[in-house]
């Protein structure tokens, strides 16, 4: 489990059914701003690898809804994104760290499993 903080508040990212469920809204995309498609769980793995802001803010968004101190705007989004920098260095270590938790959840190993034999066919 990986634990962020909101100003001194932790918060957990979690990845149920819920949190997938958004996560895959979130990072889908809109056809003609009618249909929306999810797929974002297919786009998951190179967004955290390669520490896209925007995409690890949407999944923070995602990961800690429900919870009591959760980002409620872009300026607290920012604010976890700051100090995720000056925790780990950069964006795309901390999608390092997320993808190697995700790998451990039952729910999502097969996310991790499917990108990584997409990415040995492709070499």
């Amino acid at each position: 489990m990986i634990t962020i903080k909101n100003g001194k508040k932790d918060l957990e990212m979690r990845f149920g059914i819920g949190q997938l469920d958004a996560i895959d809204k979130a990072l889908g995309f809109k056809v003609q701003d009618r249909v929306e498609l999810g797929e974002g769980l297919e786009k998951l793995v190179p967004k955290l690898e390669s520490g896209n802001a925007i995409a690890i803010a949407k999944i923070i968004k995602a990961t800690t809804r429900g919870q009591q101190h959760s980002p409620k705007n872009d300026e607290e989004l920012e604010g976890i994104l700051v100090d995720l920098i000056k925790e780990h260095g950069s964006l795309k270590k901390f999608g390092e760290i997320v993808l190697e938790d995700m790998g451990k959840n039952v729910l999502t190993q097969d996310v991790i499993n499917n990108s990584k034999a997409l990415e040995a066919k492709e070499i």
